[in-house]
């Protein structure tokens, strides 16, 4: 039988599923908000939980995530770590993605079917 319905059974490609994760890494607001400050400039763990207001815990775990994904480096200054972002374009990415959600923006705010309600 011939279907017009693309096959659902196909593994998706490597290159879907690195941007795929990408993408996930990028799904959490506080994430979103860490690599927005270090777009800017390098910072040390406290400087960035003071500008996201959430717990040290809380920024050094998402801040590990970052790490491991390979999105930021961190270099050890004394008693202090420093984190910087690794990849290039990502405040390019970001800016670009914020045009192309303008259209959808309500949307996106009130869509109850993707993740939990960080708002």
């Amino acid at each position: 039988m011939i279907s017009w319905q693309p096959d659902m059974t196909a593994a998706p490609s490597a290159e879907a599923i690195v941007a795929a994760r990408f993408f996930r890494v990028l799904g959490d607001p506080t994430r979103l908000a860490i690599l927005r400050l270090l777009d800017r400039r390098e910072r040390t763990v406290g400087e960035l939980t003071t500008a996201v207001g959430q717990r040290q815990a809380r920024v050094s775990t998402h801040l590990a995530c970052l790490r491991r994904c390979g999105l930021v480096t961190a270099e050890r200054r004394l008693r202090e770590v420093h984190y910087r972002l690794a990849v290039e374009g990502l405040g390019a990415l970001r800016s670009r993605a914020e045009v192309a959600l303008l259209p959808i923006a309500e949307r996106l705010a009130t869509c109850s079917r993707i993740g939990p309600d960080w708002a």
